[in-house]
This record gives C-alpha cells, structure tokens and sequence, in this order.
C-alpha cells in the first residue's frame, strides 16, 4: 500500500507449522521423555572403576551397602578404606559422633574390619555445603600429608549420586591422581520405575539437578 510516494505496508512470505508440523514436534518430545526416564538411572548411575589398592567409602552410603565394601575390599585385596563425611550438627550428646566418616568407621570396625586398614577423614567442621567436594578436599589433604605414594583410588557411591561424586572428586584431584568409583544398587526403591514412588522419584530429580547443576554451575576455589 503507498501514499503518495510511500510505501506504508508491505507483504511478506511467512513460515509457519502445519498441524501435522506440531503433532511432529509433540511427538518428539514425548519420546525424548520417555528416553529420559528410562535411561537417567544408569546415567547417573555411572561406574568407572580402576585399579587401585586404596577404596574411599562416602559418608552417605547406608549400612546395608557395608558387607558388599567389605566383600568388595577383601575380594580386590584393597589395602587401605578411608571412611569420608560431614560433621553432624545434632545427636553428638547422645551417640558421641561427631561426624558421618566416624559413623561408618565404627559400623564397619563393629563388622569385624582391620582397625590398620582403616582411615576415618570426615570434611572440616564448618562445611554447610557443597559437601561431597569438601569431602574430596579432605581426602587430597590426608593422601598428600600421610600417603603421597597413592596414585589412584576408588570411590564407593550409592546409585544415582555416583556420576556427581565423580565428577567432583576429579575436580579436587590433579591429574596425576586417577579417581575411579565403584557403584553400590539402590534398594530403597525400583531403579527401572523410580517414577513410581516417591522416595525414588525425589531421589532421582534431586540427583538430576544437582549433577547438571555442578555440570553449568559450579565453580571450585583454585586447588592447592
């Protein structure tokens, strides 16, 4: 359309999605959900281990993993376990534990295990979070003063936690230093239908967010 000598509107040539085209783009976003959800388990529940004489046991891992580290330990001929952990900040008076290393420590001292074999490296007391590379920090600090001849370990984790334990272990760790991890099943829920329960699906969406979000987000101090 013109005015005098001026153009005011012009036409132009538009793509657009046919209905088809949007039943296309639902499509597949439908199966990329459903890929999610049946593959996000193994993906986090990533295993790489390595050979190593030493095993580190993360402080969250409940007690029913506990004869599987052992078996794991003796079969492998491990020489040295270091039980990690958090300070508690409730409970002291009562149990006399200060932190989960030490619980785990105890549990598998109970358990019969060699008290030589044995290093309990809980993260300092005034760590609230970011908790698993605080506990790889303590766990460099205790190598580099009393075992700087390790060159490499294996981390024992739970299900879904693995893959951001390793990820951020290797954070904390030079390159000199491999890390491997070894996977203990859930059982406190299906892993193949996690959706199915709310312990599982809270687990599962938890772990989800807090891998991706040390994956985008996270940014360490410098090592030392």
């Amino acid at each position: 359309m013109k005015i005098g000598r001026f153009k005011i509107v012009s036409k132009r040539e538009r793509w657009g999605l046919t209905g088809w085209g949007w039943l296309l783009i639902l499509l597949f976003f439908i199966v990329l959900g459903w890929f999610s959800v049946k593959n996000i388990v193994p993906f986090l529940s990533h295993e790489n281990t390595i050979e190593a004489r030493v095993m580190v046991l993360e402080g969250y891992v409940p007690d029913y993993a506990f004869d599987q580290v052992l078996k794991i330990f003796h079969q492998k001929n491990y020489e040295l376990l270091i039980a990690t952990g958090t300070v508690y900040d409730q409970g002291f008076y009562i149990s006399g534990l200060t932190s989960n290393a030490e619980l785990i420590g105890k549990s598998l001292l109970a358990l019969g295990f060699d008290s030589t074999k044995l290093a309990i490296v809980p993260a300092s007391s005034d760590i609230f979070r970011d908790r698993t590379y605080h506990t790889g920090k303590a766990v460099k600090t205790y190598l580099q003063k009393y075992h700087p001849e390790i060159r490499s370990f294996n981390m024992i984790s739970m299900g879904a936690h693995a893959r951001r334990s390793l990820y951020l272990y290797n954070l904390v760790f030079d390159a000199d230093i491999k890390v491997g991890n070894i996977v203990i099943p859930e059982m406190n829920f299906d892993t193949k239908h996690w959706y199915k329960s709310s312990y599982g699906f809270r687990t599962i969406i938890n772990e989800s967010l807090g891998y991706f979000y040390v994956l985008w987000f996270f940014a360490p101090e410098r090592k030392k």
